[in-house]
């Protein structure tokens, strides 16, 4: 009888702890959920595009309607090297990746020339900006995570890494990228996204302090305070000058523009999105407005602007928040030889107003858009909406979603019926 009652109070206890919502919010973000159906949820319509593998960003240029994204290419390259997941098995064989144009459209896929730079080029994270005077000149800032040739095997004083940022100016239409500058700067340690704000300025995530090892583990499921950073940078010719911006966010991630210059800031293993403000030019640092908790990793969050939201009176435009489903089967399934272990992958969606309106309880809000549960693309990362022109689709109010992983071998567009699925 003894071990009965023990029994009952361990399962009972358990189960109020998990149903406390900050640890249920943890537990289903490291995959367990078993009120939960996990099928897969698509859109009406389901493509993949060519010679995107790996890439794990992706930005949407309004003035061009073109998608941005930085591909290592190679997948064996990597599950072997990519420091911004912890994996940093191969320093000696870095990826050579590049910069891909995808007209959304067509669907099609064009790899950038890159002028001026050899490489290794071991992407990540990208930021666009575009002057309001040129609109088909786009700067895309790069992160490069080289290997450090100062790192030895008994190095107790060296990371194995030795990230950067690569600056390109490219012509829309063009075939080419020309490289411009690399930025470095010991602020910059573990870049993980940038947020261009000029061609001469950009905020990025350190998303990590320690590289890899038992020290990154912890920052990751311990979560009750920052060990990351933001920093803001300016440059010149002569100087790079890096300050530190926001240090309040644990494993701050991705980050992307709101509405009314908002910047839109990513707790990947929290499952929070945050929305702050610029730098403010007197003392550099950043306010947080609020957060909301989304039941995965949140990656890559971005903001889809509607632009046909006068068409019919509705109004679509919301924050995209992607990631993975499952923390646990990225760590067991990343360095998977044959690309086949499963990483389940989610993209939520929160009307504009839940990021505008601190008061607004954003967790009744939000809704899941896409899910695949790690077979047709392994991992999910970044997600992006472009919307359909009504007029050319039988006045229909529809958009392609398209879904980046950073060790998947194609990005993924899946249509999706406004009506039905943002709403």
């Amino acid at each position: 009888m003894a071990v009965f009652l023990y029994f009952v109070v361990t399962l009972l206890s358990a189960l109020g702890a998990w149903l406390y919502p900050p640890v249920r919010h943890l537990t289903t973000i490291l995959g367990f959920r078993p009120f939960e159906s996990l099928t897969n949820v698509y859109g009406v319509e389901t493509h993949f595009i060519p010679d995107t593998a790996a890439c794990e960003d992706l930005e949407y240029h309004a003035s061009s309607g073109m998608l941005y994204t930085a591909c290592v290419g190679e997948l064996e390259r990597a599950r072997t090297w990519m420091p911004g997941a912890g994996v940093l098995e191969r320093p000696d064989r870095p990826p050579f990746g590049a910069l891909v144009v995808i007209d959304p459209t067509t669907l099609k896929s064009q790899k950038l020339t890159l002028e001026n730079f050899e490489g290794p080029f071991s992407t990540h994270g990208i930021g666009l900006y575009t002057p309001p005077s040129k609109p088909d000149v786009v700067y895309v800032f790069a992160i490069n995570h080289l290997p450090n040739p100062r790192w030895t095997p008994g190095s107790k004083t060296e990371e194995k890494a030795a990230s950067q940022i690569e600056l390109f100016v490219h012509t829309v239409g063009s075939s080419t990228a020309r490289h411009l500058r690399t930025i470095v700067h010991p602020l910059i340690r573990t870049p993980n996204d940038l947020l261009a704000i000029s061609e001469n300025e950009f905020l990025a995530t350190n998303d990590h302090h320690y590289r890899d090892g038992v020290g990154r583990l912890l920052e990751e499921f311990v979560h009750w305070t920052s060990w990351t950073d933001l920093v803001h940078v300016r440059f010149n010719d002569e100087s790079v000058d890096v300050a530190v911006a926001l240090d309040v966010i644990p494993t701050n991630n991705g980050l992307g523009w709101g509405p009314d210059q908002q910047v839109i800031v990513s707790d990947a293993a929290g499952g929070h999105v945050y929305f702050a403000s610029l730098p403010s030019p007197e003392n550099r640092t950043m306010t947080v407005s609020h957060y909301i908790p989304i039941d995965c990793v949140v990656d890559n969050a971005n903001y889809f602007t509607d632009p046909y939201a006068g068409v019919d009176g509705k109004d679509y435009s919301g924050y995209i928040m992607p990631g993975l489903a499952d923390a646990t089967q990225f760590l067991r399934g990343y360095g998977d030889p044959e690309f086949k272990a499963p990483i389940s992958g989610e993209v939520w969606y929160l009307p504009a107003i839940a990021g505008k309106n601190k008061d607004i309880d954003g967790k009744k809000l939000r809704k899941l858009i896409f899910r695949d549960d790690g077979h047709t693309i392994r991992s999910v990362t970044t997600a992006v909406i472009v919307a359909i022109d009504p007029s050319k689709n039988e006045g229909k109010r529809e958009g392609w979603l398209f879904v980046t992983s950073v060790i998947g071998a194609q990005m993924l567009a899946t249509r999706i019926d406004f009506e039905t699925a943002l709403v």
